[in-house]
């Protein structure tokens, strides 16, 4: 609820139009410094969401070191569609919450779910051996594909390239042509 600062003595002492020149006057004199302050609001409140999302990365590198590999997984991104068993409501949206609030043990529980579920073995174990490529054909590392993501987004790959180099990443994994893959038995079908 705002203040009013105007009385109806006001009002008839001075008459409507010379309150209203008045307030014109001052909300032109004002109207400068209050959007200087809103700007820098605005720049306070985004430096302070880069901060934020700056202290959720290293929290995150500590905790999970490769999530940066696993966000870029297509089977990740199709287990946050998948409801929550708790709520019923897709784990994204709990994901989002929790980014939300820049609560790093949150989001960490998170991709640490999606790694157990997948069956990935813990920091100790070794991973298993990817099997041999088909003769001829290209091998990739998960480093290999985010490379080739980011030369993308920073226009040193073209669209088309791009494109088919995509296409053989995702036959490479059904091939089994993935050096250290993200999850076991990619490619078959689930509770089978």
């Amino acid at each position: 609820m705002t203040a009013n600062y105007l009385t109806q003595k006001d009002v008839d002492d001075y008459g409507y139009d010379v309150l209203d020149l008045a307030q014109r006057a001052a909300l032109h004199a004002t109207a400068p410094a209050l959007a200087r302050l809103d700007h820098q609001n605005a720049a306070l409140r985004d430096q302070l969401a880069q901060e934020r999302h700056r202290g959720l990365e290293q929290a995150l590198d500590s905790s999970v070191p490769n999530w940066r590999q696993i966000d870029n997984d297509p089977r990740w991104r199709e287990w946050l569609l998948l409801p929550y068993e708790m709520s019923g409501r897709p784990r994204q949206q709990h994901l989002n919450d929790a980014i939300q609030a820049a609560d790093a043990t949150r989001v960490a529980r998170f991709f640490q779910g999606f790694l157990r579920e997948a069956g990935q073995p813990s920091q100790g174990q070794q991973p298993q051996q990817a099997p041999p490529a088909p003769t001829g054909q290209r091998m990739y590392s998960r480093s290999d594909i985010t490379k080739f993501s980011d030369a993308y987004r920073r226009g040193k790959i073209s669209e088309a390239d791009y494109r088919k180099l995509e296409a053989d990443i995702h036959r490479a994994v059904m091939e089994g042509r993935i050096t250290n893959p993200l999850m076991k038995n990619v490619g078959k079908a689930p509770y089978g």
